[in-house]
């Protein structure tokens, strides 16, 4: 197939060819088809033959294109394509629709107490990494389903932060911490008497956060003297335990087999207890058995119970002294009987809760701890007749140094 010859396009015409709509061979002054016909030739512009020739054609102006037409067009060189990209994405397809709907709002103080919480607080109540995972995590996504839990959660954190912030923060803490705790409570008053497979994990969590809340709120700017550390303000911590153990004594059967099962597995940890706290604690065996030949009517079997309770989880005292676990983790499992001993001052039970008096002091890292073990020692010496401080030679020297005993 013959190729069609291209030629130039005559631009710059004269007027006549324009007329009669022939081409025109552009020749100055006067063009071969003028000539031949003897005709006047003129000319609109007065450009020479060689740049009327060689003058480039104008480009077309370009319309200019629509935010939307770039998107579509993969033009990457524009640092805005991407988020025009994401406009329309995810249901957004009219501006109407997008500017009708309020901006969703970020509450940034919850959100900095819970990354506290998984960073920080939860630590206080881990004793080992199976049970830290429990409480940064399992913990947290049971709180995403319980907005009861998650008020506990967020409560505690705030409590931290009361505690270890500066004074001048700490009333705004705290009174976040309260605010929070109440919304905690209520839930936990109404569901306590119903535990079922589904709440099982939150009711158990919530009750163990009231615990460490219970010990730190005493700890606190602006309480009373009669809330502050001391016997009778941790008499009242250990009557919580008790509704914290009939929680637990409910959904146990549901929790042993849940995510939450590593709390109720406390294993050995990978320490021993030094010597002279093992000898410490067979001592108080040996004195309940000289109490109950010494006639009378004398629980044995409760100190029994108490004591070796003691003795079981005194070993994760020196393996994680920062961790709650021997000081919520004792005051749940001692029994009524042996808090209503407690309140009636027997000098047996003084004995045996100096003991415990010593492991709290060990725990004094802990934010919600501190000086409790010390405060309620001091408490105990004044109740304790002189001839019974023989037998809490160790939590004296732990506590107070060697000058007191």
């Amino acid at each position: 197939m013959p190729t069609r010859r291209t030629h130039r396009k005559s631009r710059h015409g004269c007027k006549a060819c324009k007329q009669r709509r022939v081409k025109c061979d552009e020749e100055r002054p006067v063009c071969s088809n003028c000539s031949q016909r003897d005709e006047q030739c003129e000319y609109v512009t007065e450009a020479s033959l060689i740049w009327a020739a060689d003058e480039p054609p104008r480009p077309r102006p370009r319309r200019r294109k629509q935010p939307s037409e770039e998107s579509s067009t993969g033009d990457v060189s524009s640092p805005n394509m991407p988020f025009w990209l994401l406009g329309g994405l995810a249901g957004d397809r009219s501006t109407a629709s997008s500017t009708s709907t309020s901006a969703p709002s970020l509450d940034l103080t919850q959100m900095r107490l819970l990354v506290n919480w998984q960073n920080e607080t939860c630590q206080f109540l881990s004793r080992d990494t199976e049970t830290r995972i429990v409480w940064q995590l399992y913990l947290v996504d049971e709180a995403l389903k319980s907005p009861s839990l998650m008020h506990g959660i967020l409560a505690v954190s705030a409590l931290h932060f009361a505690l270890s912030e500066s004074a001048a923060e700490q009333p705004f803490w705290l009174e976040l911490a309260t605010a929070h705790k109440g919304q905690a409570l209520h839930a936990l008053r109404e569901g306590i008497h119903q535990v079922t497979p589904e709440n099982s994990r939150a009711l158990m969590g919530l009750s163990a956060l009231v615990v460490a809340y219970a010990f730190g709120s005493a700890l606190t700017a602006g309480v009373s003297d009669a809330d502050k550390p001391g016997l009778d303000t941790l008499n009242n911590v250990f009557g919580l335990c008790r509704g914290v153990q009939q929680i637990t004594n409910r959904a146990y059967s549901f929790l042993r087999i849940s995510n939450f099962a590593p709390l109720f597995t406390p294993g050995e940890p990978p320490i021993e207890v030094p010597d002279h706290v093992r000898r410490s604690l067979d001592l108080l065996d040996r004195l309940n058995t000289e109490c109950l030949h010494a006639g009378g009517a004398h629980d044995a079997a409760t100190y029994t119970r108490v004591i070796s309770a003691l003795r079981d989880l005194a070993a994760h005292a020196f393996a994680q002294p920062n961790s709650m676990t021997l000081a919520g983790g004792w005051a749940i499992r001692v029994s009524p009987e042996y808090l209503q001993y407690l309140q009636a001052k027997a000098p047996l039970a003084l004995v045996v809760h100096a003991h415990y008096c010593a492991f709290l002091y060990l725990a004094r890292g802990n934010v919600f701890v501190q000086y409790w073990g010390r405060a309620v020692l001091e408490d105990i010496l004044q109740l304790l007749d002189p001839s019974w401080r023989t037998h809490v030679e160790w939590p004296i020297r732990e506590i107070l140094g060697e000058d007191f005993l």
